[in-house]
């Protein structure tokens, strides 16, 4: 009994109780204690009680409907997941032994057995769930080393503020030749730093979201209310951050002097677009670079973007769209195993009337920013689904990858539409991979996940691209049906030859075969890293080593002659 009363917190907690019968509230009063710090406060109906919900209650329940009961526990549970309820019943024969067994975070008691006890010890388990869901889903968005948000939160948390339409400086630093540091004095001294750093970004006034999203890459945003001073309010607290960032870094029993780059990007002044405003942060941060010292940029298109990043495309795009001026080149997957061919990755072109072929590069951010890329993201996957008849004619019975942006699952339609291409174009889905990106998975990760199970039921397998890039999407490897990892061809630029790449690369095989997933590395270009990633058991490769993308009148042809080799 004393361990039960220290086990309830001294503050007092309000039980939301749904009655309406109006027989319970005075039952649980004479049950319990001034001292076991509950208050009672009873709705007469679910939409009352709706109105005073909200996570830090706990509900207890009591209805004589059954149906009722199960639909009030659908929608509570959808709308507060996490929640601990507690159901009350007249008699034993009342309760449904399945509710403990399908839902634990839902307790049942019986009328006749009631006492403070029993009830306290309910109470008691509920608090600790509800505790346990709430370190979990701290866990999921917390760095483990600095304990500041991870890539996940700050990509939804940026997201958020994008979508209210706040003004905003998007801040992001890093270590000048962290690589360097750590191949000289270890990666436990390069953590040391890396938290460090962490904690001197913490202490500049103004700021929020701060996260890490790199190895030795954070990111934080500086909220600015007038839109006069931004950029004056920005400098002062990079000024901040620079006092902060000066001193040197201390790591086992050296000292260090360290310098970092910081750059910056303004919404909605430079771009609204979540994955555009980070990419101008990181190139101003870039070009922070080539200054000397701790140094830092704001974002400028002149300086941080070449002349074909100008958007003079933009107004050309639909009429592109429409007259069907784009193509699909395909770039062939080779298994390492067999040195044949096993698949390919469908890679949009415009073959615009005066400029000849322009590559996605130069006008797939045009799109994402004027929100074309839906459209076209429909067209490429219908394309692919007609050449597919072709290729599996030529003897190709693996995967066709396409991309999927981030933005495109900002379309609540996305699935279903998607499934009536399959079936109106008579698209064989079996071949079909969808490439994803981190950006992609942390947009809305329910709807994602929604998305994603109902495309795989149709026998559609996906990949995670560039993987290597981030360290967040790990715990998504095992809630989503994906089968492939691509390595990002950064780090296969690095092979052979700089370690902290070679060593990334052998982790990111194994834990891929460990996981039962196949592995792709992307922009092979030599020989040696060819040989390299046989040693390291990787299971395909793409890139100019073997063959650009090409036509598919050419990709076909290429198909022929492997179906020979394969002979």
């Amino acid at each position: 009994m004393l361990a039960i009363e220290q086990a309830v917190p001294a503050e007092e907690q309000t039980l939301l109780l749904l009655d309406p019968t109006a027989r319970l509230k005075p039952l649980l009063q004479s049950v319990l204690l001034p001292e076991d710090g509950f208050t009672v406060h009873a709705c007469a109906g679910f939409d009352q009680l709706e109105r005073q919900l909200h996570d830090q209650v706990l509900l207890l329940c009591y209805t004589h409907d059954r149906q009722a009961l199960q639909s009030h526990l659908k929608q509570i549970q959808l709308k507060h997941p996490g929640l601990p309820i507690i159901i009350f019943n007249d008699h034993l024969t009342d309760a449904d032994p399945t509710l403990l067994v399908r839902q634990p975070l839902i307790d049942q008691l019986c009328l006749q057995q009631l006492n403070r006890d029993l009830l306290l010890r309910s109470l008691r388990y509920a608090q600790c769930t509800r505790r346990n869901q709430d370190a979990l889903a701290q866990l999921k968005i917390t760095d483990p080393l600095t304990g500041v948000g991870n890539r996940q939160y700050f990509y939804q948390a940026l997201l958020n503020d994008l979508q209210q339409g706040n003004q905003l400086a998007l801040i992001t630093v890093d270590f000048d030749g962290f690589s360097r540091f750590n191949n000289e004095y270890g990666h436990d001294a390069g953590d040391e730093v890396v938290l460090e750093l962490s904690r001197r970004l913490r202490r500049c006034n103004g700021t929020r979201h701060i996260a890490r999203i790199g190895s030795d890459e954070f990111a934080l945003v500086l909220p600015v209310d007038e839109c006069d001073v931004i950029e004056h309010r920005t400098k002062e607290t990079i000024a901040e951050i620079i006092g902060e960032l000066m001193p040197d870094y201390s790591f086992g029993d050296g000292e260090k002097s360290l310098s970092c780059s910081i750059g910056v990007a303004f919404s909605p002044l430079h771009s609204s677009e979540f994955d555009t405003l980070i990419k101008q942060s990181g190139l101003a941060r870039m070009r922070a670079k080539s200054q000397s010292g701790l140094s830092y940029a704001i974002y400028d298109q002149q300086k941080d973007q070449s002349g074909n990043a100008d958007i003079t495309l933009e107004p050309e795009l639909w009429r592109a769209l429409q007259k069907g001026e784009f193509v699909l080149h395909y770039q062939p997957r080779i298994d390492l195993r067999t040195g044949c061919i096993t698949g390919a990755e469908a890679l949009i072109r415009w073959q615009h009337p005066e400029r000849g072929l322009i590559r996605p590069d130069d006008f797939i951010p045009a799109c994402e920013k004027s929100g074309l890329i839906v459209p076209i993201g429909y067209w490429v996957i219908q394309q692919a689904g007609r050449d597919m008849k072709l290729i599996r004619e030529a003897g190709l019975h693996g995967h066709i990858g396409v991309n999927l942006s981030f933005r495109q699952f900002q379309d609540t339609y996305l699935a279903r539409t998607i499934e009536r291409l399959i079936e109106q174009f008579d698209i064989d889905s079996s071949m079909l991979e969808f490439e994803l990106t981190e950006t992609a998975l942390f947009s809305d990760e329910v709807h994602v996940k929604e998305c994603i199970r109902a495309l795989s039921a149709h026998g559609i397998e996906f990949s995670l691209d560039d993987f290597g890039t981030g360290y967040s999407s790990f715990s998504l490897l095992q809630k989503l049906p994906i089968t492939k990892l691509k390595i990002d061809k950064s780090f296969i630029a690095g092979v052979p030859g700089n370690a902290d790449d070679e060593e990334i690369v052998r982790a990111i095989v194994s834990l891929a075969h460990n996981l039962q997933k196949s592995v792709i590395a992307e922009g092979v270009e030599t020989k040696a890293q060819l040989e390299f990633l046989i040693k390291q058991d990787c299971d395909q490769v793409q890139g100019y080593f073997f063959s650009p993308p090409v036509s598919l009148d050419l990709f076909l042809k290429m198909l022929g002659a492997n179906e020979m080799q394969a002979r």
